[in-house]
């Protein structure tokens, strides 16, 4: 038995052959290609040509064929088991120290050194195989203590991928790696107790810590570096409505470099361990960025952000709330956060099913 489905694939995965399961437009509603059309290498040509990143494919899915065999495999050749992780581990703790030394100097007043800076990162970019190692990484990886830094070279890695996302190169690129480095750079300004503090903040401490982006645009405001870097340190806590702190600014009015730190920002916050709550899982996170924060986020990168989260975890196995585990074999695109998840010989919609939801990555 078979069902055909439909499932989101990237352009740059593409082969001749291929049926297209929905129509495809360019950005000013002009129509590509049908549904329906096999796809030849000039059809696959076209999509690039009109910048086209993802397009929904047809697939015709045998329920009856299951990976139980390569899902024991893989739970009993860990992560943390392959070499690649183990070289990914060493050079994160590495480049932890490297930044808290790097840190340290910047607060003394001395120069800041972008490529050195940008090395950290792309360090530990070099350990991997593939881009998409980096989230399997990060859910294994075992924390060390210091939250501030780990999130800041979580951050820049999510940064790098998404700056990727986005079209960026060149100096844009390593930029933007930097700025997720040091976003939070003027935390080392706050004291620890409240920065650390397992229980609810006071008002009064909620207003010092958000003295973090000012505090950090003062110590990299006179560097010789990209204006870009030292606005994204001022302004990612800002929100397109004008919510946002320190300044309030709205839509337009907020850096490009702050928008993109400030979504690797919360997803990185979200799927992290802090000392007053447990991580939440990525599809989670994918669910509340849907339900709060369209109008707070830039929509542009915040489509892109998902849907590439999203798209990653294609074909990984996963716990549901019901305790059972399944495959996640085709994403919702209309619905990033509820994919269709094989349990057993059974295809389960999350979109139909409201009380069900993704527990955790395994």
């Amino acid at each position: 038995m078979s069902e055909k489905l439909v499932q989101i694939v990237s352009v740059s995965d593409l082969k001749p052959g291929m049926i297209l399961g929905e129509d495809v437009f360019n950005s000013v509603g002009l129509r590509l290609l049908t549904s329906g059309t096999v796809l030849n290498d000039k059809n696959i040509a076209k999509l690039h040509m009109y910048g086209i990143d993802y397009v929904h494919i047809v697939e015709e899915f045998s329920i009856e064929y299951a990976r139980k065999n390569e899902h024991e495999v893989l739970k009993s050749q860990s992560i943390r088991k392959l070499k690649t992780f183990k070289a990914f581990e060493k050079s994160y703790n590495h480049g932890v120290n490297q930044l808290h030394n790097h840190i340290v100097d910047i607060g003394e007043g001395k120069s800041i050194n972008i490529s050195e800076l940008f090395s950290i990162s792309e360090d530990m970019m070099a350990t991997m195989e593939s881009k998409r190692d980096l989230f399997a990484f990060l859910h294994n990886l075992r924390m060390v203590d210091d939250y501030t830094y780990t999130h800041s070279i979580n951050v820049s890695l999510l940064c790098n991928i998404f700056g990727q996302w986005v079209g960026l190169s060149g100096e844009d690129l390593k930029n933007i790696t930097v700025a997720g480095l040091i976003h939070d750079i003027g935390k080392t300004k706050i004291d620890p107790a409240i920065l650390n503090k397992p229980g609810k903040l006071t008002p009064e401490e909620f207003e010092e810590i958000k003295k973090h982006t000012v505090y950090g645009f003062r110590m990299v405001e006179k560097q010789n570096i990209d204006k870009n870097i030292k606005m994204a340190v001022l302004m990612h806590h800002e929100k397109f409505d004008g919510s946002g702190y320190p300044l309030g600014a709205k839509g337009e009015q907020i850096n490009e470099y702050a928008k993109i730190v400030s979504i690797a920002d919360i997803y990185d916050a979200m799927t992290s361990n802090r000392s007053y709550r447990e991580k939440f899982c990525p599809f989670r996170v994918i669910e509340s960025f849907e339900q709060e924060s369209y109008g707070k986020l830039d929509t542009r990168f915040l489509l892109e952000f998902l849907k590439n989260i999203a798209y990653n975890y294609l074909n990984c196995w996963v716990r549901l709330s019901t305790g059972e585990e399944g495959e996640i074999v085709f994403i919702n695109s209309h619905h990033l956060s509820r994919p269709i998840v094989r349990v057993d010989n059974t295809l389960i919609d999350m979109s139909e099913e409201k009380d069900l939801f993704i527990e955790e990555i395994i």
